[in-house]
This record gives C-alpha cells, sequence and structure tokens, in this order.
C-alpha cells in the first residue's frame, strides 16, 4: 500500500469496470490483456470473488460474469425503479409481507450461497448474512436449485458432497435427497426445517424469469414453530410474489 493506495482493491473495481465497458462475459486472458496485469494475479482474484458470489463462471466458455449479487449491491444508490420488475424491491416487499427473512440464492459448487438477504424485523428472527454458504443438500434453497438438474447430475454431487465429508453425519443419504428433489418438481416449492439451522425453517422456490443466466431461488427463512403455523400464507406469499415478478419481466421484455 503506498498513499493509501491498495493494489489488489484496485484492480476489483478495474476488473468490474472491464465489464461494464465491454458489457459480455470475459475470459481470464481477455481480462489480462485488457488491465495489463500478471495472469497468475488474475486468476486468484477471479476464483476469489467467484468464492464470494461476485462473479459467475460458465465452465464451457471458460468466461466469467458479474453476478446478480454485484447488480443488488448499489441498488438503493439508485434509487431503482419501484415496480414488480425490480428484484431488489420484490424481495423487500416480501420481507414487509411476511415479516420474515427473505433470501436469495444459488448454486456455488455444491453449496448453496445466499447473494442477498432482506432480514426480518421480529425479535424473534432467522438471522442471515450474504455471501453465506451453507451445504447445498442441506438447505431449502440449494434443494430448490437441485430440482433444475437431471438426477445423474444430482447423484454425482450428492458423492462429491459425501467424499468430501469429514465427518459422517456430514454426509447426505441420496434417498432422502431426492425425495425432497421430487417434492419441489411436483410442487413447485420446498418447506424444510432444522436442515442447515436448528430450531430454523425455510420455505422455497425458484425465481422464474430471473436476470441471471444461473438459476436463482428465493427462500422465506423464520423460525420453526412460524413456519409451521404459517405455512400456508408463507408459501401464498412467495408464490405470488414470484409470478407477479416473472410476468412483470415478461412483459417488459416484450416490450
Amino acid at each position: 500500500m503506498s498513499n493509501g493506495f491498495v493494489k489488489s482493491a484496485a484492480r476489483v473495481m478495474a476488473i468490474f469496470e472491464c465489464f461494464e465497458d465491454v458489457k459480455r462475459p470475459l475470459t481470464i486472458s481477455e481480462l489480462v490483456r485488457l488491465m495489463g496485469v500478471p495472469q497468475s494475479s488474475m486468476s486468484a482474484l477471479m476464483k476469489s470473488l467467484l468464492s464470494q458470489g461476485f462473479v459467475d463462471y460458465d465452465v464451457r466458455s471458460r468466461a466469467y460474469t458479474p453476478s446478480v449479487r454485484v447488480g443488488l449491491l448499489g441498488n438503493w444508490l439508485m434509487g431503482g425503479p419501484q415496480n414488480q420488475d425490480n428484484l431488489l424491491t420484490m424481495l423487500q416487499d416480501l420481507n414487509s409481507t411476511t415479516g420474515d427473512t427473505v433470501i436469495l440464492g444459488v448454486l456455488n459448487g455444491v453449496e448453496a450461497q445466499y447473494i442477498h438477504v432482506v432480514n426480518s424485523y421480529q425479535r424473534l428472527r432467522f438471522q442471515l448474512r450474504p455471501g453465506m454458504l451453507r451445504p447445498m443438500f442441506r438447505t431449502a434453497i440449494g434443494l430448490v436449485l437441485a430440482s433444475q438438474k437431471d438426477d445423474n447430475e444430482i447423484g454425482r454431487m450428492i458423492r462429491r458432497v459425501n467424499t468430501e465429508a469429514e465427518r459422517p453425519e456430514e454426509g447426505v443419504l441420496e434417498s432422502e435427497v431426492m425425495e425432497r428433489v421430487n417434492d419441489v418438481r411436483e410442487k413447485g416449492f420446498l418447506i424444510t426445517a432444522n436442515l442447515a439451522t436448528p430450531g430454523a425453517g425455510v420455505v422455497a422456490t425458484l425465481l422464474k424469469n430471473g436476470p441471471s443466466t444461473r438459476p436463482l431461488a428465493i427462500g422465506i427463512g423464520a423460525p420453526h414453530p412460524r413456519i409451521v403455523s404459517g405455512k400456508e400464507f408463507l408459501v401464498e406469499s412467495l408464490v405470488n410474489a414470484v409470478n407477479k415478478f416473472a410476468n412483470g419481466r415478461g412483459s417488459a421484455q416484450a416490450a
């Protein structure tokens, strides 16, 4: 650091400025050429940004793209359009309607990552923070996103989780995972309890017509008793919000 200048911080911001300039995915070699930095440094930075959920990575093209999490960070500063086509507004409205924590998540390897959280304002609440990683098969968000994959790929991911588990209790049973996955496929939503967090539950569904190339899921998290007593209301609120958002984006794109 010299005169308050931190090279790595400046490079991260410059990376996002490159994306803003070209408005398309970029490979490591393209970023190296555009910024004139060593490839090893660029690779390390992009791996770090990927692990934190700030960029998405396409294996086939080997290209990176800023994630939805980045797009949501500055929304409050810009005073985004207050309508059903605004993802952040939809999440905040869902939080106001239910009074509970609202989660937006993606898959990051074999983990679910919460890329945006609107925490509950109630005294007894399910408290989370953006960027958190949870085992995908022990979260409603992760299981909803797993339901979009074919059974063979889910099986491979389960075997990876069990192989990498440090303790037996960290492993998962394929029969239990597939039961929950098929429940999502049949109903369009999932209700879980005491999976990642004892005493807490989540109602989750897929975000239809979302702004990302990666599937996104939305969940409402609350203490387990509130999930049990209010599950019909929570499911209805979640499904209505997602459908309203999807219809709004579809109309806007058609126009």
